[in-house]
């Protein structure tokens, strides 16, 4: 399905070319780890479909979930509008990997209410 590399590797990769400057900004690395956690879902529901779904995957987006809470909390003071910012470039990593624009707002949808819910567990 979609490659999902963590947050920490996204934030951590160093492209080479000038063009991969422009892709190192914090706007499009939070694009970039948004896609990874959507790729995981969509990981996850095709495993639904056809059985069921591994702890491997699920261990996976949840710890890309979690990871894009704590991105929010320790940038949310500089960027505040960190919602916005990550769905319009998580929209825009999805789409360079030729993923539909209506499948791609289903998971950024879903992307966000996991993070809402972790966000809640979090506060309690």
């Amino acid at each position: 399905m979609y490659p999902t590399p963590t947050a920490i590797d996204i934030l951590a990769s160093s492209p080479s070319t000038a063009k991969a400057a422009a892709s190192r900004t914090i706007e499009h690395l939070v694009g970039r780890a948004v896609a990874a956690a959507a790729g995981a879902i969509a990981e996850a529901l095709a495993e639904r479909q056809v059985g069921r779904l591994t702890s491997a995957t699920r261990t996976r987006g949840g710890d890309l979930i979690c990871e894009l809470v704590r991105l929010r909390q320790l940038l949310i003071a500089d960027f505040p509008d960190f919602d916005n910012i990550a769905r319009t470039y998580g929209l825009a990593a999805l789409r360079a990997r030729d993923v539909p624009v209506a499948t791609a707002a289903v998971l950024l949808d879903e992307v966000f209410n996991l993070m809402q819910k972790v966000f809640r567990v979090a506060l309690n």
